[in-house]
């Protein structure tokens, strides 16, 4: 009997230990990944790839970073998601302006007719470059800009190097994080919905991202709940990066709509986006009531069974 006590004593550490050791992998893993996305990124199309893989595992270091933390490895974890928030920070404006340019590729190709098409992508791709004509050299402030984040990504991988291993890892500690940010995404998201405030859906999608991420070196090696809750937030953090990317287009336009003042290619790009604005609100509802539905009770017993209680 005192046999069996020990032994259930010891699972839910031994499964703290090996949820450790995954995140920690996990967490070496996407540094190093984000560092070969900009190993070779002199020519401007495998910059945009490399700036958005790169910009993608960074996501992934600063979600499963703060799952590692312990009381021995809290200075190491700081470091972590000091390195890689400034290398994120550096990519930012590549990244802003590919969003832009892919968005006006999807809105000419889905919303525009036949006749006023390649009009369209051709007048805002021009909007954007004008916009940017006060930047000197794109091509060395972006060479600069990647420069700095790979050596930002070098001390991120430093301090990596410097945690203890899974078994400082905490799970309680680890659990109870991604237990405060889901009830805190239900919770902002039915305010924002609420009162289409657009500030606070763009928290949401910080917080959805998060749990996706942070449930990502997992696989499908997690309870049912859990599966639920990666998809399903993966999913609204996609719709509302969507939407985002097209109002940060509608305030782009604004130089278009001053330039083209009264002329019918005005309307035909306004008359596009709203059309788009109107279906990415729909997505978004969508994904948001599906992630409504899932239950904090179920995700809570979920997480106690992955890392122990």
């Amino acid at each position: 009997m005192k046999q069996d006590r020990t032994e259930e004593e010891l699972q839910p550490k031994a499964r703290a230990r090996a949820s450790g050791a995954l995140l920690l992998g996990a967490l070496r893993d996407a540094v190093a990944l984000a560092e070969a996305s900009l190993a070779s990124v002199d020519a401007p199309p495998a910059r945009r790839e490399g700036v958005r893989s790169a910009r993608r595992e960074l996501k992934a270091v600063r979600a499963i970073a703060p799952l590692c933390r312990s009381e021995v490895d809290d200075a190491a974890i700081d470091g972590v998601l000091e390195f890689s928030a400034k290398a994120n920070q550096l990519l930012g404006p590549l990244r802003d302006r590919d969003a832009l340019t892919r968005s006006i590729q999807r809105l000419a190709d889905r919303f525009a007719d036949h006749a006023t098409r390649r009009v369209v992508r051709t007048v805002l791709l021009a909007t954007l470059i004008f916009g940017e004509a006060d930047r000197r050299d794109e091509a060395a402030y972006a060479a600069a800009s990647i420069d700095r984040s790979r050596r930002s990504l070098r001390s991120a991988r430093a301090a990596i190097a410097g945690l203890a291993g899974a078994d400082a890892f905490d799970g309680a500690l680890a659990a109870g994080l991604l237990r405060r940010t889901h009830a805190a995404c239900r919770r902002e998201l039915g305010a924002a919905l609420r009162g289409n405030d657009l500030a606070r859906l763009h928290e949401c999608r910080k917080k959805a991202s998060f749990l996706a991420l942070a449930l990502r070196p997992f696989e499908d090696d997690v309870p049912a709940p859990l599966r639920r809750l990666r998809s399903r937030a993966k999913r609204l953090a996609a719709m509302l990066g969507e939407d985002r990317d097209l109002a940060l287009l509608d305030v782009e336009m604004r130089v278009s709509r001053d330039q083209l003042a009264g002329s019918p290619l005005a309307a035909a790009m306004d008359d596009a986006l709203r059309l788009a604005r109107l279906e990415s609100a729909a997505r978004v509802e969508d994904a948001a009531a599906d992630f409504l539905r899932l239950r904090r009770s179920r995700v809570r017993r979920a997480l106690a069974e992955l890392f122990g209680p």
